[in-house]
């Protein structure tokens, strides 16, 4: 069961390790980042930060559509994306989802501060308008027990 789809330019880390995957019961994370599923050693790097018990799977764009395709029955699945770009090319493209927690973008040059923990850019902001316009709710929260702020 998809239970969480995240906005996480940090992708694997602890606040995933020990606030969403204990809060949410999560058991297994795709990560689909086309840089990290095309880099061997920042695959190895995040599996060795996820514990034992965390399934986690590395995907581009096009290889986790294939995945879902498979109709495989995922237990307890959070999918967390790097970036607004890769998430609307996943909806474009016939992916499903059903909302997004945006968690966290670190502070860089030229992004603007649009939440606590969360900073972007005028193009990471058009990217996120239109996949709102999919009818696809954004919720702004760094950490499960944070109170929900909806995306507008």
């Amino acid at each position: 069961m998809l239970k969480i789809v995240r906005l996480d330019d940090r992708l694997v880390h602890g606040q995933i390790i020990n606030n969403w995957c204990t809060n949410e019961d999560i058991t297994e994370i795709m990560l689909i980042n086309k840089e990290v599923a095309n880099n061997e050693i920042r695959k190895i790097i995040i599996q060795m930060s996820v514990p034992k018990g965390i399934n986690i799977l590395f995907c581009d764009v096009d290889s986790a559509l294939e995945v879902f395709e498979e109709e495989i029955e995922y237990e307890n699945l959070m999918v967390i994306f790097g970036n607004p770009f890769e998430i609307l090319e996943f909806i474009e493209k016939g992916g499903n989802i059903n909302s997004i927690n945006i968690g966290g973008m670190s502070y860089k040059e030229g992004r603007n501060r649009l939440s606590t923990a969360i900073y972007i850019n005028e193009e990471e902001l058009n990217a996120l308008k239109k996949i709102s316009e999919h009818g696809i709710p954004l919720e702004i929260r760094v950490l499960p027990t944070d109170k929900s702020v909806i995306f507008k």
